[in-house]
């Protein structure tokens, strides 16, 4: 069975990588949606150019998934997305029958903290088991971020799109303020979506304001 990590580069999945080691993965995957923030491809470059970890960067068939969503002149909403499975899984699952062939079995670690084990959940094809290593050993948010600083690593952003709608109030201000070009295509794609008025992507008080300024009261 070859196993993999299902890597996101954010604050869990590095944590797994460094509490696990590297070396107990014949891969490490990071699905490329073609829309993550800046900070998650300069921390990319960093682990792979600095800490040497060898990483398989996917991009699914279906291309960018902000310019695949615009097209549709829709965006994913929090409770009816495809987005994760469009341009995660299925690349994932893609890549892995091709370069491996259809009579392998593969172990996918996903690296969920513990506090998130309600999103467990098994796999929907034969050739694939899901574990959740940090669920089962009790390893929590706190400890995740613990084991980055231990190892000397800056912690990474919060993995996601820039565009995504689980996106918290805080960090699309922090989106207009550290990304303005980001912030405005993410106010496109709502506006380009007839739904937004009765569901809005951009759940951020004055968010056509101009002078929008990075504060915790949002």
């Amino acid at each position: 069975m070859i196993k993999i990590a299902n890597f996101g580069a954010g604050v869990n999945s590095v944590a797994g990588i460094l509490h696990y080691g590297a070396a107990a993965y014949d891969e490490i995957i990071f699905a490329d949606t073609g829309s993550e923030k800046p900070e998650t491809y300069q921390y990319l470059d960093f682990l792979i150019k600095e800490k040497g970890w060898k990483i398989t960067i996917l991009k699914g068939k279906l291309g960018n998934l902000y310019d695949y969503y615009f097209k549709k002149k829709l965006y994913p909403l929090r409770f009816n997305r495809d987005c994760t499975g469009k341009f995660k899984i299925t690349p994932i699952k893609q890549y892995l029958r091709t370069k491996y062939g259809k009579k392998e079995t593969f172990q996918n670690d996903i690296f969920i903290d513990y506090s998130e084990f309600h999103r467990m959940k098994t796999s929907d094809v034969k050739y694939q088991k899901l574990e959740y290593p940090l669920v089962y050993d009790k390893i929590d948010r706190e400890e995740c971020l613990n084991i980055i600083k231990e190892a000397g690593y800056p912690l990474p952003v919060k993995s996601g799109c820039f565009m995504c709608p689980f996106n918290s109030k805080k960090m699309w201000s922090n989106l207009k303020v550290q990304h303005p070009d980001l912030f405005a295509k993410a106010l496109k794609m709502e506006k380009n979506d007839k739904r937004w008025k009765e569901m809005p992507l951009i759940l951020l008080k004055g968010k056509e304001s101009q002078d929008l300024f990075q504060c915790d009261c949002f």
